[in-house]
């Protein structure tokens, strides 16, 4: 019994001040939900968001026990005047928490009813000059704030001291209670990360409404702006080599043939009375080295060779970016991706470009995507959601048995799944598939053991699983009756390095398949290839534009059919700017601040002004989000 005494003390101060601080989140949630009622919907009302948002409350409740339990560990050890002190420091600690977090709760609330959006860096650049903001405020408002701030966080500190009292330390001080040393910083680590999945937490855990209030509600207010001040603490663009009116001014020259162009001919047999289905195909790493009509591999994507003599294949088209978080946005947004930032991972500035999905969506079109693992993944839960995708199917929605390779479901289980729901949902349709199976650790169910085998054999032999996959899925989804009415696009997210080793700065790491297919491609049309220089997103003009619906939102999307369109390719990455001319492609160095030509002579002095000219003008565009 004695020992159980001892070893109580801990765990009863630690649950009483994580019970605190979850009282202390379900509170403002409460307020946030009630004082914007506004925004409820009729058949999406937000109180599930109180246990939804468990996952981001103890995350954020295991940095702020961080402390107070290190302060109980220190006090264990020693005599009684220092037990004393840490209780002070530890008192003094949590006050000014609740100093901080009921102001940033509290204008969270305030901040969303006029802006829509959660609390986040911009605004809190709002209270470095403080001045304008006070000036636009009521006198009865600001004292009103204050007298509730002040009300509030005196409530909350008597709270507080009611619920945890003062630290119980051990009767006897010794250093065996540093026993609890690892115990405690395991859990906080678990607690922290939000458990023991590869990823650690971020709002997509939170997030389970096609409807953003609810998900703004379920995510943590001070969690969400800390992560925005962290991933946005820089404002100032990297990539300025001209004055910003110059650079825009050669930016628009380079695009002023985009709107309101139209191919020469119609490639697309459309019904005015029946709008055909769109199916996105996003293969995760199926770069154009594994395409054989691209100069690539012989034999290894036969299917995806079959349906590009079916359909459309573009042949000089590449990826922006390098990852699936700026493909997803590059392919279904339109954005190009930039060298040093992820517009996936900064809800706001994701909020605000348009999407294939809500163009779509507003046009009657039912929304649904597929991918077969965790959304968690680059945040890419909370981008879905606000793209207003109705069905989100990720790999939670997979049995076990179904969940074959490390990172979820495999290709063939995905595609099983999406031909599934998709013969559930009102036509017409836009749905997007995400694949995951050509992706490290390569361990496509059948491979058998590859330990110790070249990267180049594993990365093979899953693109011959991931395209076998995708040869299934055609055969299945042709016995469908939405079939004969159904666009398909497939791209690939992003180019890589592999089977060949190539560097990322090289644009044939960068290239990637873009075919569209299906029934509804005319005849003349079939088998024809594009030779267009272009990107991945100008994925949105060139489909929007054959289905007859405006893509004038897409700023950064050209149409590829038309011919009017201006030929280039740009991609980047932490390195450089990367750049494709009809004359060959060139890479700037950041670093060395040099053009390197790498095949042919490359761009031409005023080609390679123009491309860092569109950079400058898209970084700016990016910060102005």
């Amino acid at each position: 019994m004695h020992f159980l005494t001892y070893a109580y003390q801990p765990w009863r101060f630690a649950l009483r001040l994580l019970g605190f601080w979850l009282l202390f989140f379900a509170f403002f949630r409460i307020w946030f939900i009630l004082w914007l009622h506004a925004e409820w919907t009729l058949d999406q009302k937000p109180w599930t968001a109180l246990w939804q948002g468990l996952p981001l409350d103890l995350s954020f409740a295991g940095y702020l026990l961080a402390v107070p339990i290190g302060l109980w560990l220190i006090g264990s050890v020693l005599n009684v005047s220092a037990q004393q002190f840490c209780i002070r420091i530890n008192h003094g600690f949590n006050l000014g928490l609740l100093i901080i977090l009921v102001f940033l709760f509290g204008a969270n609330i305030f901040i969303y009813e006029e802006w829509h959006t959660p609390l986040n860096n911009r605004a809190l650049e709002y209270f470095k000059t403080p001045g304008a903001m006070l000036d636009s405020m009521s006198f009865a408002f600001k004292m009103g704030s204050i007298v509730a701030y002040l009300g509030l966080t005196w409530i909350w500190w008597r709270i507080y001291k009611y619920i945890i009292g003062k630290m119980i330390f051990p009767p006897a001080p010794s250093y065996l209670n540093l026993v609890w040393l690892p115990v405690f910083s395991g859990l906080l680590l678990l607690t922290i990360r939000g458990g023991v999945g590869k990823m650690p937490i971020n709002e997509s855990a939170v997030y389970y409404s096609s409807y953003p209030f609810n998900n703004h509600v379920a995510t943590n207010a001070a969690w969400h702006t800390i992560h925005s001040f962290i991933e946005t603490r820089s404002t100032v663009n990297h990539y300025r080599y001209f004055d910003d009116e110059s650079a825009r001014a050669k930016t628009a020259k380079l695009l002023q043939h985009l709107k309101p162009e139209t191919s020469d001919e119609s490639w697309l047999q459309t019904n005015p009375e029946r709008p055909p289905n769109v199916v996105f195909i996003l293969m995760e790493s199926m770069t154009a080295q594994l395409i054989e009509e691209l100069h690539g591999e012989k034999g290894i994507c036969p299917n995806l060779s079959r349906l590009a003599s079916e359909g459309i294949l573009f042949e000089r088209v590449y990826s922006s970016g390098y990852r699936t978080d700026q493909g997803l946005v590059a392919v279904l947004g339109g954005f190009p991706a930039q060298p040093d930032q992820s517009v996936v991972l900064l809800e706001d500035k994701a909020a605000k470009l348009p999407s294939v999905p809500k163009t779509l969506k507003t046009n009657g079109y039912s929304t649904a995507f597929f991918y077969g693992g965790q959304l968690t993944f680059a945040n890419i839960g909370v981008w879905l959601r606000n793209q207003q995708f109705e069905t989100v199917i990720s790999g939670d929605d997979f049995k076990k048995s179904a969940r074959t390779q490390r990172w979820g479901a495999d290709d063939k289980k995905l595609f099983e799944k999406t031909t599934d729901v998709l013969n559930t949902v009102k036509q017409p349709f836009f749905a997007t598939a995400l694949t995951l199976s050509l992706h490290t650790p390569y361990d496509v169910p059948g491979s058998g053991d590859l330990t110790g085998k070249p990267e180049r054999e594993k990365f093979l032999n899953c693109a011959v699983f991931a395209d076998a996959a995708i040869g299934q899925f055609f055969e299945q989804a042709s016995k469908q009756p939405w079939f004969d009415n159904t666009l398909f696009v497939l791209v690939a997210d992003h180019g890589h390095a592999q089977p060949n080793g190539i560097w990322m700065d090289h644009p044939r790491a960068r290239q990637v398949p873009l075919i569209i297919t299906g029934p509804l491609i005319d005849p003349a049309w079939r088998g024809r290839r594009i030779e267009k220089l272009g990107n991945h997103h100008d994925i949105p003009a060139t489909i929007l534009s054959a289905l007859g619906i405006s893509a004038d939102d897409f700023h950064w999307s050209k149409n590829l059919c038309a011919t009017e369109s201006r030929d280039f390719a740009y991609y980047s990455n932490e390195n450089g700017l990367g750049w494709i001319s009809p004359a060959g492609p060139g890479f700037f160095d950041f670093s060395k601040r040099t053009w390197q030509n790498l095949t042919g002579p490359g761009p031409d002095s005023t080609q390679q002004q123009t491309a860092k000219a569109y950079l400058q003008t898209l970084y700016n565009d990016f910060l102005g989000l």
